[in-house]
């Protein structure tokens, strides 16, 4: 190896021409949240306070195993919440449809339609449906849905108006969200109170 190319080398180690520039940038960004701080001393984290829930639709639509419509189950067939998902007034999830409770519809309506045949086969197969997870609580929240359903929270105010969508975008709850509502029901604010 020449001792040319061994120097290019170094230098593209080093990051060339541009390792300069990168060193400036992070330098300046360093600098620029340094005087951020002193200018706004009391800023903080924003744990979603501001944070609008009407439709509970931000976040990318997901792609499910089987594409079911809240839509026309919910608004066109007139279809129950707690049919599909009976645990919530008594339980800390409301529970996902198993393919055997679909089929007890769809076994005599659509039975040969496309979804539908993706229904029978997890079914046949003995195998629960991989629901994509939509709603997103962090790990260290504990969020029972019986003691809110049981308080009179209706589903809309945390799932957004689901019976409007064909498919549900996937959300992430934050801190702020629940306190506001906490507030407003004057509910209990105490930290066990959702972090146990």
């Amino acid at each position: 190896m020449s001792a040319a190319t061994d120097g290019t080398r170094r230098r593209r180690l080093r990051g060339g021409p541009w390792g300069v520039v990168l060193v400036i940038v992070f330098a300046l960004l360093a600098a620029g949240l340094a005087a951020g701080r002193y200018v706004w001393p009391n800023w903080e984290r924003d744990y979603g306070h501001e944070l609008r829930f009407d439709n509970a639709m931000f976040g990318r639509a997901l792609e499910q195993p089987i594409s079911f419509s809240h839509r026309l189950h919910v608004t066109d067939k007139q279809i129950d919440c707690y049919y599909c998902h009976p645990n919530g007034e008594r339980s800390l999830s409301p529970g996902m449809p198993a393919a055997q409770l679909c089929l007890g519809c769809h076994n005599y309506i659509i039975p040969e339609h496309e979804e539908i045949l993706k229904l029978k086969a997890y079914n046949n197969a003995g195998e629960e449906i991989p629901w994509v997870r939509v709603y997103y609580n962090p790990d260290h929240a504990w969020f029972p849905h019986y003691r809110h359903i049981t308080s009179g929270v209706r589903c809309q105010e945390c799932h957004g108006e689901v019976e409007t969508v064909d498919r549900l975008r996937k959300v992430t709850f934050y801190m702020g969200f629940c306190i506001a509502c906490h507030r407003e029901r004057e509910a209990p604010l105490e930290c066990v109170a959702c972090h146990q």
